[in-house]
């Protein structure tokens, strides 16, 4: 039996149209079924990782939560996603949680936010992590199952289960390849796994690196679901908890790659996501730590935190907006999506206040001003150019670096080094962009000949 991506179960034709898309656009293996009997009542996969199931018809809560938990008997590993109308409270969406829901959406939210986009590529493109083969050791024993993704029809096929040793001829015919996968349930083993290898050589410390990129994408992702979730009361404690646990996560990135020779390189091979999605601010994150430490501006874990959050407002954005940016076409944005694209570092800055989130007065700035420029032609507020945060800077610059370092279908994957002094020779080139200072801080930086060594 098969494993399918996603189900939709609605017979709301503006619903399925919706999620049909949606399904295309991101390349799902999907089925739509018009009543939840036949979903039910098909045994055709043997796994179907998201569920997103339409209740918004449902006229009582506990219409709701009945068919939730017949949902979740049926689909128990899967991911399920419950559409319910947006007259229900907190109190009912904390309820259906309990009944089985892996995520609540209000109905307004599901046609008119970017939110469904959000979770349904980290439930199902990061279902797998890419994990590096050169991260395994020989003769050691695994806790999880490991899969290599087979190109030619873009199934995973498992490769090592849980128990066996790493043996040597299993390295030579992977090691090629580059990249296995695991499972998102097996990443706490994985970072147990990783943690025991720990040693003091450079080698060691790029894996440690590598492990602490994929720790930080992991609970920042955790803590996105959870500033977005306006279906329930959420705990504020609980917010303030996953941040911190963010921020002591930036930290522990930063010494690692202090550790290392080229940590550009590891940051650039290590992320994931699209273009324009919200799945890349780990990556950017990473950059943007970096050149504070080298370029000495402002302090290297408030950056990597004001990276992280200045575009969570994407997830406010309308899907025809979000559809656009991920394919890079900010230019054929209309006048409605373009206004509202330039709004998304309030719509940020607000999801945080909301969650009660500690941010610091830089944060906020970074947060805010991470797309203005200097000739006062950025947005939200064309900010005048003395008053624009260089840590803010530092941020737009490295969603510059980030978008030049993705493979694009059929490209070559550039050496980041190259990248950089191309970002550098653009960015001297273009006025009005960055100011003199804060190029003459980072210039060297980006060019890997005048580098400064870490201190």
């Amino acid at each position: 039996m098969k494993v399918l991506d996603l189900a939709i179960v609605s017979d709301n034709k503006k619903f399925r149209h919706r999620a049909n898309f949606l399904a295309q656009d991101f390349h799902f293996d999907y089925k739509a079924y018009s009543t939840v009997d036949n979903f039910f009542c098909d045994e055709t996969y043997k796994l179907v990782t998201c569920v997103l199931l339409d209740c918004s018809f449902c006229k009582t809560s506990d219409d709701v939560l009945e068919l939730t938990r017949d949902a979740k008997k049926v689909a128990k590993e899967s991911y399920l996603i419950i559409v319910v109308g947006s007259m229900f409270t907190a109190d009912t969406s904390n309820a259906v949680k309990e009944a089985g829901a892996s995520l609540v959406l209000l109905e307004n939210e599901f046609f008119s936010s970017s939110k469904t986009e959000f979770v349904l590529s980290q439930t199902i493109r990061s279902a797998f992590i890419p994990v590096k083969t050169c991260d395994l050791i020989e003769g050691t024993k695994v806790s999880f199952p490991l899969y290599h993704l087979m190109p030619a029809n873009s199934r995973f096929l498992k490769v090592i289960k849980p128990g066996m040793k790493v043996r040597k001829d299993f390295l030579e015919r992977y090691e090629p390849i580059g990249e296995l996968y695991l499972r998102r349930e097996s990443f706490n083993a994985w970072v147990k796994y990783s943690t025991n290898l720990a040693k003091e050589d450079e080698l060691s410390v790029a894996r440690l690196c590598r492990l602490r990129f994929l720790q930080l994408n992991h609970s920042f992702t955790i803590l996105t679901l959870l500033i977005g979730d306006q279906s329930s009361g959420t705990s504020f404690n609980k917010g303030r908890q996953l941040y911190e646990n963010v921020r002591e996560l930036c930290g522990e990135l930063l010494t690692a790659l202090k550790g290392i020779s080229d940590p550009w390189t590891i940051v650039n091979n290590s992320s994931i996501g699209d273009f324009g999605s919200l799945e890349r601010a780990p990556a950017i994150a990473a950059y943007a730590g970096l050149l504070s430490l080298q370029a000495k501006i402002g302090d290297p874990e408030e950056v990597m935190i004001g990276a992280l959050l200045a575009d969570i407002g994407y997830l406010d954005l309308s899907p025809s907006t979000t559809f656009k940016i991920r394919n890079n076409d900010i230019q054929g944005l209309n006048a409605e999506e373009l206004m509202e694209y330039r709004k998304h570092p309030i719509f940020s800055l607000n999801q945080c206040l909301n969650r009660k989130l500690p941010l610091s007065d830089s944060i906020k700035s970074i947060i805010l001003q991470s797309h203005e420029r200097t000739d006062q032609t950025g947005f939200p507020h064309k900010v005048r150019a003395d008053k624009i945060a260089e840590e803010a800077m530092l941020v737009r610059l490295c969603w510059e670096l980030d978008s030049k370092s993705q493979i694009r279908f059929g490209a070559i994957r550039a050496e980041i080094a190259t990248l950089k002094e191309d970002l550098a020779h653009s960015a001297m080139k273009e006025k009005g962009n960055y100011s003199p200072e804060f190029l003459s801080k980072t210039l060297g930086v980006l060019q890997p000949r005048n580098s400064p060594i870490f201190s």
